[in-house]
């Protein structure tokens, strides 16, 4: 069984939705509630409390606070976890040696939802078409909310868990569904090999020249998302109705923006694994390309404001996005994905033709080998759509050990027996 997830939107009326708002204070109040016991205990006992003591102290909470009785036992206790982690994360990053990031208290305006981590206290009804409803609570306190939203998996998906998220003023619902691998599997309409390169101009540029066009949905938004945050600047008055209506309406806008990432990326990225058999393409690490550069006091960055603006074109891209979704896309299509480490591989420094290294500078904008006389724009030979195909075809036989199992070893990496080169779990004898 696999497990795959669906977002409903939820159509709630005045009644349902103040519901779901008081439900929502009730968790956030549980929350913090929990958080303060455990900082007194830590304080004033050196005593750490854990995950069990709480749970165990719901019912007599329950006893005296009645209210919470509709809430459901599974989802306050799902609510005691989601503070559990936190905890777990806060100590892992202090062993780190990262910014522990010790776990705040939450205003009930921006705590997001709820979960019911298992199918009780809640069931899921799907109607023709998109129309659905789903049912919360039992007995009195149950109400029956609509929902809009299909999954291709059919009557074989059953619900596990779900997730009740406030998001632009409206409501979503966060379906977990398991799966029979069966249903998951797609059909691929092509056997075609193929490199890909993600990028700005482009925003995917692949082995033979063709390109996929960068919509840049945030660049087309921006004059408005600056009239609109402008507006928002000029209220005298922080928190008051207007200001809390622009707010809105930027969030509303912001929403909009990531819908048609979303909406893009899964078009094109379905599109790539129903016509490849084999697609490679390299690691990509969003968060570190879009570090700023800001640098320290005592050593201040350069070029802040450039590199702002092009942090804001790479994350607009949605690369990291692109390359999730193709991985398990490709895993449901029989597709065989291949991810080269850039590092060992240097796609912008290799000719594509003799697969030797061949420095360039930012300036160089064509490739010229001295080795083999190959000359093709820079572009187009560094671009990694084709060199990382070259590197997925040398490496077909022997999948998920990468650059290093070409028949030559790549300059200054002779003594490493294994690379980091990353491929998805698929049977390769099948994809080839």
């Amino acid at each position: 069984m696999q497990r795959r997830k669906v977002t409903l939107k939820l159509y709630p009326n005045a009644a349902q939705m103040a519901r779901l708002e008081a439900w929502t204070r009730l968790h956030c109040e549980l929350y913090n509630a929990a958080l303060e016991e455990r900082i007194d205990a830590w304080r004033k006992a050196g005593k750490s409390i854990r995950y069990y003591a709480q749970q165990n102290a719901l019912p007599q909470i329950k006893a005296d606070r009645p209210e919470l009785n509709a809430l459901g036992s599974h989802a306050l206790q799902q609510t005691l976890r989601h503070l559990d982690l936190a905890f777990a994360a806060f100590f892992r990053r202090v062993k780190a040696g990262q910014t522990p990031g010790f776990p705040r208290f939450k205003a009930a305006k921006r705590f997001s939802g709820f979960t019911y981590p298992d199918p009780a206290g809640w069931k899921l009804m799907q109607h023709g078409g998109r129309g659905a409803t789903l049912r919360l609570g039992s007995g009195d306190a149950a109400m029956s909310i609509r929902a809009r939203g299909l999954h291709r998996f059919g009557d074989q998906a059953k619900p596990n868990d779900i997730t009740l998220t406030r998001k632009g003023g409206g409501w979503f619902v966060s379906v977990t569904l398991r799966v029979p691998e069966s249903a998951c599997a797609r059909q691929r309409t092509a056997g075609m090999r193929r490199g890909v390169d993600f990028g700005i101009t482009d925003w995917a540029t692949f082995d033979d020249g063709r390109t996929i066009d960068n919509p840049r949905w945030v660049r087309e938004e921006l004059p408005r998302l600056a009239a609109l945050q402008r507006q928002r600047a000029r209220k005298k008055k922080k928190g008051s109705l207007r200001f809390k209506r622009l707010g809105r309406r930027i969030a509303r806008l912001h929403e909009r923006i990531g819908n048609r990432r979303r909406d893009f990326v899964h078009k094109e990225t379905t599109r790539m694994v129903r016509q490849c058999a084999i697609l490679a393409t390299e690691q990509l690490a969003p968060k570190t390309m879009s570090r700023s550069a800001r640098g320290t006091v005592d050593a201040p960055g350069r070029r802040v404001r450039q590199k702002a603006g092009l942090n804001r074109e790479i994350l607009s891209a949605g690369f990291g996005m692109a390359h999730r979704m193709l991985a398990y896309k490709a895993e449901e299509d029989g597709t065989r994905m291949h991810l080269s480490n850039p590092r060992q591989l240097k796609p912008s420094q290799r000719c594509s033709a003799c697969w030797e290294f061949v420095p360039k500078t930012l300036a160089d904008r064509m490739h010229v080998c001295p080795h083999c006389g190959h000359v093709m724009p820079r572009d187009r030979n560094s671009n990694s759509a084709l060199v990382v195909f070259v590197d997925a075809f040398n490496t077909q036989d022997t999948p998920g050990t990468g650059v290093a199992a070409r028949p030559k070893p790549l300059p200054r990496k002779r003594g490493k027996s294994r690379s980091v080169t990353c491929e998805t779990p698929t049977t390769t004898a099948t994809a080839v």
